[in-house]
C-alpha cells in the first residue's frame, strides 16, 4: 500500500492522493531526481493478483510511452517497486472537463469546439500510431487554467490490430454513457469508436447532459445500440445548425456514416463556426417504418466492399438465373441492379420488379455523374417481398476540390490559384517568419487536403498589414543594386533581401538578375522583395559564424542574413538541417565593407535569434 511521504523506487516521494479509479490510484509526487512534481499512477492493491487488470495496466504503460503530443498527458517512466506497478505521468494543474460541465452547464459553441478539436488532435496522434483510446469521456480530459485540453487515462487503450471484445454480458469496458454501439455490441473498437465517444462528449458540452441515460448500464448500452440521438440543436437552440449536424454525423449508429478520421471531424467542427447554417455535414436518416430498411453509410471503403460483393453476387445470380425466373422466384422478388442508373430509370425498374425506391442521401462522387445511383441496399440479387424498399445513394457530382499549396505565394497569387479550383479566401492574419513579407507561410486547410467546392482557405502572411504598391521592373533594363534599392524604397517597399549569385554565364557585377515579386504586379508594400544580384566578388571582409540549433519534428531550412542598410539584408548563408538537438552551423561569411553587423538567424520560416558579428580583413 502506498502512503504519504513514501519513497517509491528511491526516487518518487508521495505527497497526496489526487484521484482514484476502478483500476488505479493517482498520487501527486515529487521526483527527487529531476526535481519536479509528477503524477504517480499506481495499480490498486486488490488488483495485483488479477492478471486482467495487470495486463490492462501494462497496456496503458505501453500506450502512453508511444505517444508524445501537447494534448496528451505525457509519460515519463514506468516501473515496479516491491510488487507495486506504477506509471509516472506529467502532473497537470486544472479541472476535468466533466467538472467544468457540472459547474458551468452548457458551454458556448466556440468553447466546446475548441476543447473537442484539441481532443481530436490527441486522438489523431494516437490513431496514427495504432492506438485506440476506447474510453474517451470528459472525466478523462483535463483542462488547464490556460484552456489547454489534455487527454489522459489510456487504461483500456489497445493496439488497433487487437481483437479483444469490449462488451460481455453486463460487464462494459469503458464508460457506458460514452460507449460506441460497436463496443456495446461486443465488436472491436476502432478509430471510429473514439470519434463516436468524442461526439457524445461534445453533445454533453453543448447541452449539459448526455444523450442517453437509464436505470443501469445495460439499459444505457442498449440505447446506444437502438436509438438515434436527438439532434443537440433541439435541446439547445443556441447551437449552430451546422455544429449540430457534425455531432449527429459523428454519433451515427453505423460506423461508415461517421467521420473516417479525427482530422475530418475537426475540420468540419471548425467549418461549422465559419458557416453556422451550412449543410456540409448533414446526413439523411433512414426511414424507420420499413422493417427491412437498413441504415447504411457510404464512404470509399464501403463502396469498395460493395463493388466486390456485387461481383460475387453477379456471378452467383447469373448462374441461378439459368434455373429460376428472372423476376420472381418462389413468390419472392429479386432486387435488380440500380447502381449507375439515373434515379428516374431506377424508380421505373424497381417498380416493375415489385419494389419501392427511397433516396437515402445525395453524396459527392468522382466516379458517377450527377443523378446516378452510386450505392444500393439491399444488393443486387437479394430476395424480397413485394413493396419492400430499396435504399439508394445518389451522386451529386464532384463536390470535392484539392487545396493547392499556397505557402510561399503572395496573397494575389494565392487568390488566383484558389479561384482555379473553386475555393475562396478566408481570413488573413499577419506574422513574422523567414519568408519574405507578403508571402504566405501557413495555410489551413493544408495543401493536398480534400475539401468542398466553395469552401474557404485561411492564410497567414509574413509581415504586417499595410498599403499596396506596384513592383518596379528591375531586370528588363538591368539595374545595379543601389539603383534597384532606391527604386524599391521610392515605391514604399521597406524590406529587401539580397541574394549574391554567381551565374554560369558572364554578368555585370552588382546587376539584378532576378526579382520577386515579378515586375508590374500590385502587392502589399509590406512584402519582402528578394533580389538575386550578380556577385563574383563577395568582398574581402569576413567573419566566422558558429552556433547550434535544436531542430525538432522535421528538417528545417536555416537562413542567416546581415543588415547592410536600413530595410536591406544580405543573405549570408542558406541550408537545411535534419532533426536533432544542438545541430551545428558553421560558415565563413564575406562582405565588401568591414565593421559590426546585425545578423538574423531564421529557422523553419521564423526568426530564431539576432546577434552581432564583426567583419574584418584577413
Amino acid at each position: 500500500m502506498v502512503t504519504a511521504n513514501q519513497l517509491v523506487s528511491g526516487r518518487y516521494r508521495i505527497k497526496s492522493l489526487i484521484g482514484s479509479g476502478g483500476m488505479a490510484n493517482v498520487y501527486k509526487a515529487y521526483d527527487e531526481e529531476s526535481q519536479r512534481i509528477v503524477a504517480l499512477k499506481v495499480l490498486k492493491d486488490e488488483h495485483r493478483g488479477d492478471m486482467e487488470f495487470v495486463r490492462r495496466f501494462e497496456r496503458e504503460a505501453q500506450a502512453v510511452l508511444m505517444l508524445s503530443h501537447e494534448n496528451i498527458v505525457r509519460s515519463y517512466d514506468v516501473g515496479e517497486d516491491d510488487g507495486v506497478s506504477y506509471i509516472v505521468l506529467e502532473y497537470v494543474e486544472g479541472k476535468t472537463l466533466k467538472e467544468i460541465i457540472k459547474e458551468e452547464g452548457p458551454l458556448s459553441p466556440k468553447t466546446a469546439v475548441n476543447y473537442a478539436c484539441q481532443v481530436l488532435d490527441a486522438l489523431s496522434h494516437a490513431h496514427e500510431r495504432g492506438i485506440i483510446h476506447r474510453d474517451v469521456k470528459p472525466q478523462n480530459v483535463i483542462i488547464t487554467p490556460r484552456g489547454k485540453a489534455k487527454l489522459t487515462d489510456f487504461g483500456i487503450a489497445r493496439d488497433a490490430a487487437a481483437t479483444t471484445r469490449t462488451f460481455a454480458g453486463t460487464n462494459v469496458i469503458g464508460s457506458v454513457h460514452y460507449i460506441s454501439p460497436e463496443q456495446a455490441r461486443g465488436d472491436n473498437a476502432t478509430a471510429g469508436s473514439d470519434i463516436y465517444s468524442c461526439a457524445i462528449m461534445l453533445y454533453e458540452m453543448l447541452t449539459g447532459s448526455v444523450p442517453f441515460s437509464g436505470d443501469n448500464s445495460v439499459a444505457v448500452a442498449l440505447k446506444h445500440l437502438q436509438e438515434e440521438i436527438i439532434p443537440p440543436i433541439q435541446v439547445n437552440s443556441k447551437i449552430p445548425r451546422a455544429l449540430s449536424d457534425v455531432v449527429v454525423k459523428a454519433a451515427a449508429k453505423n460506423i461508415n456514416m461517421r467521420y473516417f478520421t479525427a482530422r475530418q471531424m475537426k475540420a468540419d467542427l471548425q467549418r461549422s463556426l465559419r458557416e453556422p447554417h451550412g449543410k456540409f455535414a448533414r446526413i439523411a436518416s433512414p426511414r424507420q417504418e420499413h422493417k427491412k430498411s437498413t441504415s447504411i453509410g457510404i464512404g470509399n471503403i464501403a463502396l469498395m466492399v460493395m463493388v466486390v460483393l456485387g461481383l460475387f453476387a453477379t456471378m452467383f445470380f447469373i448462374a441461378r438465373a439459368m434455373r429460376d425466373d428472372e423476376n420472381v422466384s418462389n413468390g419472392e422478388y429479386v432486387v435488380p441492379t440500380l447502381v449507375g442508373k439515373q434515379v428516374s430509370e431506377a424508380e421505373t425498374l424497381a417498380k416493375l420488379r415489385g419494389f419501392a425506391l427511397e433516396v437515402l442521401e445525395y453524396r459527392g462522387s468522382e466516379e458517377f455523374e450527377e443523378g446516378q445511383i452510386i450505392f444500393q441496399m439491399p444488393i443486387v440479387g437479394t430476395k424480397g417481398n413485394e413493396g419492400d424498399v430499396i435504399q439508394v445513394v445518389v451522386s451529386s457530382g464532384s463536390d470535392y476540390e484539392t487545396v493547392p499549396n499556397l505557402v510561399g505565394l503572395s496573397v494575389q497569387d494565392a487568390i488566383a490559384q484558389m479561384q482555379d479550383v473553386d475555393l475562396n479566401l478566408g481570413t488573413i492574419e499577419y506574422g513574422k517568419s523567414s519568408l519574405p513579407d507578403g508571402q504566405i507561410f501557413r495555410q489551413e486547410p493544408v495543401a493536398e487536403t480534400d475539401t468542398f467546392a466553395g469552401d474557404v482557405v485561411d492564410i497567414w502572411v509574413s509581415g504586417t498589414p499595410g498599403g499596396n504598391s506596384e513592383m518596379p521592373s528591375l531586370v528588363a533594363k538591368p539595374m545595379l543594386l543601389d539603383e534597384a534599392i532606391a527604386a524599391l524604397q521610392e515605391a514604399k517597399f521597406a524590406r529587401i533581401w539580397v541574394h549574391p549569385e554567381t551565374p554560369d554565364t558572364l554578368c555585370t557585377e552588382d546587376t539584378v538578375l532576378r526579382q520577386s515579386p515579378s515586375a508590374n504586379v500590385t502587392v502589399p508594400s509590406a512584402v519582402t522583395v528578394e533580389l538575386w544580384v550578380c556577385r563574383t566578388d563577395l568582398g574581402p571582409y569576413c567573419s566566422d559564424i558558429v552556433f547550434n540549433i535544436d531542430v525538432t519534428d522535421t528538417e528545417k531550412p536555416v537562413i542567416v542574413t546581415a543588415k547592410i542598410a536600413e530595410g536591406v539584408e544580405m543573405v549570408l548563408y542558406e541550408t537545411t538541417l535534419p532533426v536533432g538537438l544542438q545541430q551545428p552551423v558553421s560558415f565563413t561569411a564575406y562582405l565588401r565593407t568591414g565593421g559590426e553587423y546585425e545578423c538574423t538567424v531564421y529557422v523553419g520560416g521564423e526568426e530564431y535569434r539576432r546577434t552581432t558579428a564583426r567583419f574584418a580583413l584577413r
